[in-house]
Order: C-alpha cells, then sequence, then structure tokens
C-alpha cells in the first residue's frame, strides 16, 4: 500500500514537474507563445464576428470609396474625406472578390481589420522588446491582442486598426541602431500618414529625437535628408491625386483645420477669449476621463506605476515614446474640445500602453521572483478581464439582426419617418439590397429612404406640422426610447390618445423581441383637428 502511495505521489511530482518544464520552454519560446495567443485572439474575434449585418455609419464611407476605385481602376472624385490610404488598401481585395452579394464585400472588410488586428500583435510585440525582455514584451503583446475595445474595433471596418499596426511598426523601426531600419520608419511613417492624416504629426517628433539621438552633423543631416526622401516619395504621390480629386491634400489641410476652427468660432462668439477657455477646459477634461475610461479593463492595474517609470533615468527610447504619445494626444484633444464623446481617439496609444504597462509587471516580477506563476497570472486575468467586459458592453446581435429585419419592412411600408436612432442605420443598407447585379458605383444608387433629422419640437403636433409640411413625413416609428424627438415616444404607450395615428406594423405581433410599431399619419383628419 505505502509502495502505490509512494508511486502516486512520484507520480503527481512528476506530472508537476513536466507542467512546469513545459511551461518554462512554451514562455522561453516566443514564437510559439505569440503565435497561441494570436490564434486564441483570433478565436475571440471570430466568436464575436457580427455574421450577417452590413456596415454602418463611416465604414460605410470607406466601404463604398473601395468599391468605387474596384470598379474605375483609378480615385473616384464624388468623396470628400481624406483618408482614403485604408479604401485604397481594401479596393485590391475588392478587385479580386467575384460576388454578386453586397454582404460578402461588408464582411470582407470587417475579416481584414480582424486579421490585421491580429496581425498587430508582431510589431507590438516587437516595440516592447526595444524596452524589456522578450518574456516580458510577451505580456505587453497578449495585453494587446486582448484588449476588448481593440477587439470589438477590429469588428468593424475602420481605419484605426491599420493605423496602429502602423504606428507601433514605425516606432520599432525608428528605435533600431541600423540606419535601413530608420530609413524604412519614415517610409511606415507615410504609409502611417495615408491612412490617417494624424500620422503626419509624428513627422516633427521623428526629426527632432533623430537629430537628437544621433547629433546635428553633416553625415547625420545627409542622412535624414535621404529618410525624408522616402516619405515624401510615398506621400506626395497620393496627396496629387487628393487635390485633383477632392481639392485638398488631405494632409497639411486637415492638420490646419484645427486651429482654423478654434479661430473661427471664437470670432463668432461675442466672448473669444471665453470660448477659446471652454475649448481647453472641456478637452482637457474629456482627455483626461477617456484616457481613464479607455486604459479600463487591462491597463488601469498597470498604466500609472509605468507612467511614472518612463520619466526616470530618460535615454532616447524613453523620450521616443513620451513626444509619440504627446504628439499622438493632439488629434485626441481636438476631438474632445469639440466635446466629441468616443475613445477610438486613444487606440493608437495602445502599443505605447503595453510597453508602459511591463515597467509595472517587470516591478512586480523583481518583488516576487515567481515569473511562471505571475505570467499565467497575468494572461489569465488579461482573457478574462476582456472576456467579461466583451460580455458586457458588447452588441446584442439577435436585436441587431432583427432591427435590420424590421428596417426592410418600414423600407416597403413607408416613404419619410421620424429619426429613431441607432436602430435607423440599417434603413440606408436595405436601398443597397435592390441594386441587383453588384459589385456597382455608389453614384448609381438612387437614394430614396428619407428620415427628419430635425429634433428640436416640444409637441408632437409641432412636429407633425413641420414634418408634413417641410419634409413630406408619412410614418412614424417608434420603439418607446430610441424616437427623435424625444416627445413621440409617448405615442408607443398612448396610441390611443392619437387618433390621427394608425398602427399598421406592431413587431411583437409577428414574433419580433424587439418591439418596435409602425404609425401612418391620417393627414386629413390631424388638419381638422388642428383646425379646432
Amino acid at each position: 500500500m505505502s509502495d502505490l502511495v509512494g508511486n502516486n505521489n512520484f507520480t503527481s511530482s512528476n506530472n508537476s514537474l513536466n507542467f512546469t518544464n513545459n511551461l518554462s520552454y512554451i514562455t522561453k519560446n516566443s514564437l510559439l507563445l505569440l503565435s497561441i495567443l494570436g490564434v486564441f485572439g483570433f478565436l475571440i474575434r471570430f466568436y464575436y464576428f457580427p455574421f450577417g449585418l452590413p456596415i454602418t455609419h463611416d465604414g460605410l464611407d470607406y466601404f463604398w470609396y473601395a468599391v468605387d476605385v474596384s470598379i474605375l481602376g483609378t480615385f473616384p472624385t464624388n468623396y470628400t474625406f481624406p483618408n482614403n490610404g485604408w479604401s485604397s488598401f481594401l479596393s485590391i481585395f475588392f478587385y479580386f472578390l467575384h460576388s454578386e452579394n453586397i454582404q460578402d464585400y461588408m464582411d470582407l472588410q470587417r475579416w481584414l481589420t480582424v486579421t490585421i488586428s491580429v496581425l498587430a500583435i508582431i510589431p507590438v510585440y516587437l516595440l516592447c522588446t526595444r524596452f524589456f525582455e522578450k518574456k516580458y514584451a510577451i505580456i505587453g503583446a497578449s495585453f494587446f491582442i486582448f484588449d476588448p475595445r481593440i477587439i470589438q474595433h477590429s469588428l468593424l471596418g475602420l481605419t484605426e486598426i491599420p493605423f496602429i499596426l502602423l504606428c507601433a511598426t514605425a516606432l520599432f523601426l525608428f528605435l533600431s541602431k541600423y540606419n535601413r531600419s530608420i530609413y524604412a520608419s519614415f517610409g511606415v511613417l507615410a504609409l502611417f500618414a495615408l491612412v490617417r492624416y494624424e500620422g503626419l504629426l509624428l513627422l516633427l517628433p521623428f526629426s527632432v529625437l533623430y537629430f537628437a539621438r544621433f547629433k546635428f552633423k553633416k553625415k547625420t543631416i545627409l542622412k535624414y535628408l535621404f529618410a525624408i526622401m522616402i516619405f515624401l516619395l510615398i506621400l506626395l504621390p497620393m496627396a496629387y491625386i487628393r487635390m485633383e480629386t477632392i481639392g485638398k491634400d488631405g494632409l497639411i489641410s486637415q492638420v490646419a483645420a484645427g486651429p482654423q476652427y478654434y479661430q473661427r468660432v471664437a470670432e463668432l462668439s461675442d466672448a473669444s477669449q471665453n470660448k477659446i477657455f471652454d475649448f481647453i477646459f472641456t478637452g482637457s477634461l474629456n482627455l483626461v476621463k477617456y484616457l481613464g475610461w479607455s486604459s479600463i479593463p487591462i491597463f488601469i492595474f498597470f498604466l500609472p506605476v509605468g507612467i511614472f517609470m518612463i520619466f526616470k533615468n530618460i535615454n532616447h527610447k524613453k523620450s521616443t515614446l513620451i513626444l509619440t504619445m504627446i504628439f499622438l494626444l493632439i488629434p485626441a484633444f481636438y476631438a474632445y474640445s469639440r466635446n466629441i464623446q468616443d475613445t477610438k481617439y486613444l487606440y493608437v496609444l495602445y502599443p505605447i500602453f503595453c510597453v508602459l504597462s511591463l515597467y509595472t509587471v517587470k516591478t512586480i516580477e523583481i518583488k516576487f521572483k515567481k515569473w511562471n506563476m505571475l505570467s499565467t497570472v497575468i494572461i489569465i486575468g488579461t482573457i478574462c478581464g476582456s472576456l467579461v467586459f466583451l460580455n458586457f458592453k458588447s452588441l446584442d446581435y439577435e436585436h441587431e439582426r432583427e432591427a435590420l429585419s424590421l428596417a426592410y419592412i418600414i423600407n416597403a411600408k413607408t416613404d419619410v419617418v421620424n429619426h429613431y436612432y441607432p436602430e435607423e442605420q440599417y434603413l440606408v443598407h436595405t436601398e443597397f439590397t435592390n441594386l441587383g447585379k453588384f459589385p456597382v458605383l455608389s453614384s448609381t444608387i438612387p437614394v430614396q429612404r428619407k428620415i427628419i433629422s430635425e429634433e428640436n419640437f416640444d409637441s408632437i403636433e409641432e412636429y407633425i406640422v413641420f414634418g408634413i409640411e417641410k419634409k413630406g413625413l408619412t410614418h412614424l416609428v417608434l420603439d418607446g426610447s430610441n424616437a427623435r424627438p424625444q416627445v413621440l415616444n409617448d405615442i408607443f404607450y398612448n396610441e390611443e390618445k392619437y387618433p390621427y395615428l394608425t398602427k399598421i406594423y406592431d413587431s411583437l405581433e409577428h414574433g419580433y423581441k424587439y418591439h418596435m410599431k409602425i404609425f401612418k399619419i391620417d393627414y386629413q383628419l390631424f388638419g381638422k383637428l388642428q383646425t379646432r
């Protein structure tokens, strides 16, 4: 019996030793662990992928630009947004996709940003290796790949994800000791600016840091001029194309737009100094608020110490991170000073957040000296925190699919309707599905759907009078909470009070969980009641 117990103890100890050895092997094999993290990160994105849902809002602009380029083989002239780098890249894939289903193209756009968000783990990991050993860099990469906001945003098909990849790559290359890598960083910086014009801002800190690092000498100047030449050779052709197609370069013009906006608003204000102060106060307040909010749930535990440590014993690497972070905060401050509420302006900072967080991780590891346990706890904790956040904040896809289905019903039964944000975003998609053979040029799409966007009305009758006389309002779409103006929500709960409205559709009667009603306006009866 004692031999059996002894054998069991030996087996248990042996298994424990094997697990420790395997974990140690995986931890030391960075490529293997990076691949495992990437695969798991992709699976999470696959789980939350919004199959069957169309791309909406800003993503739709990039989508149609890419479709037009893929058909025309050149750059269209009927667009005004400057950031066409992502759409131009996207158009290459659209060109080789042979499908007549518009949803296939939209899914492809999403799959590309999903793939890029997973691949971005590589430059983020490499950037972390510029500051820390590989074992720490793996932790930094895990922070990025499992960050819930990066996961959510990668499903939207927008520019921020490729923007982040290019930013991390440019920083990694710039911090190299080899000239060819530094030259390449200026080339990546140009691509960075083509995806979003904010990338142009980094040319100044990169230039200052270049001379601070290599000194102001004749040889250094010549190398810098060569780097600038690479930057301009990539940037100027697209700037010229933009001038020809939209009338502005989309680079200098966009950077200058910020100061011009402040000046214009200040000139229109009676108290310009107070207005400028309001901009500064609002921008600063929102910036601090969203920096804190965007650090939840992962970075909040690691950033405070990291921010403190980055300012200790400053060298050229730390200076690069600090200056880059400051310049990347400028566009965010500009947006927040106009009271735009969104964390997306800070996502480009996440690779830097990953580096800063590792100062905390290293401090903990030095104190406790149990790396395998610490790294396992951090990675598992990061994944769990991310999944909890995603389950709490992710879209209700069943609701969204019902909203899409109901949009087709609204399109068939109505002509002009009220605002009912956000579900109204699917109404425009109903027009696209009637196009027949796809792809088609955006200019050939008949835009018939009308939504009255005005919201400042104190009464239902006032809104209906305005809607009928000015906009041709025919129907009201109500769900009891999202109607605009909000006074319309009373109709949903008290429809008997409004005899001039005839309910023509109730989603509950057709098996939907999303309760929505459509009312038709009886013009004649409404007019008679108004004249009494």
